[in-house]
């Protein structure tokens, strides 16, 4: 595997982990109910499941790619059109104010888990990177090491995110600065949106 194609792959899941879909929500709403504790425990949570998603797109599209030669185009189409549709919604939900209130009866892991599950759409997402930055879709050694590098990115970020969240500072100024975060993160998924259609 070449060392440019792991970097871009690590780009775009980074651009979808800083854009403030449902995942990003959990978090920041975990942390400012619920304390750093329960935002770890939260953060790994969704880190698991999302990569239970990458998993399972290796596995699957792979030979279904390997059957259907257009399914892979195909692919690109539908996760570009489902991020412009994200980024639309992303844009025009913008002036909402964040609810503080967790789900009852889902404390920290349980939540993550069940938040990025609840997703089933993240596999085309998943699937349209790997469509996107690999010549052809990773087997073997080196889908381990993507699912593994995967793992490693999403507890970097989660915690990271439950540390700075989980402070007052942090939340005064998401609050402050909502509607213009918000609008900036819908753009940047607008031109991954582009770029997986290219």
């Amino acid at each position: 595997m070449e060392a440019a194609s792991l970097i871009a792959f690590n780009i775009a899941i980074l651009g979808a982990l800083a854009s403030p879909g449902p995942a990003f929500i959990a978090m920041m709403r975990t942390a400012f109910a619920h304390g750093r504790a329960a935002a770890l425990r939260c953060g790994l949570g969704l880190a698991c499941a999302a990569v239970c998603w990458t998993a399972l797109a290796l596995a699957g599209m792979s030979a279904i790619f390997a059957l259907v030669p257009w399914a892979y185009a195909a692919l690109k189409l539908l996760g570009a059109a489902y991020l412009i549709w994200l980024a639309v919604a992303m844009w025009r939900g913008a002036h909402r104010p964040v609810t503080q209130d967790a789900p009852r009866g889902l404390s920290g892991f349980r939540l993550g888990l069940v938040t990025n599950f609840a997703n089933p759409k993240a596999v085309f997402f998943i699937a349209a990177i790997f469509a996107t930055v690999f010549p052809t879709m990773p087997r073997g050694a080196d889908a381990a090491l993507i699912v593994a590098n995967h793992l490693t990115l999403e507890t970097l970020w989660y915690t990271a995110a439950a540390l700075i969240f989980s402070t007052a500072p942090a939340r005064a100024f998401y609050m402050r600065l909502k509607a213009r975060i918000d609008r900036i993160a819908a753009a940047m998924l607008g031109i991954l949106a582009l770029r997986v259609a290219s």
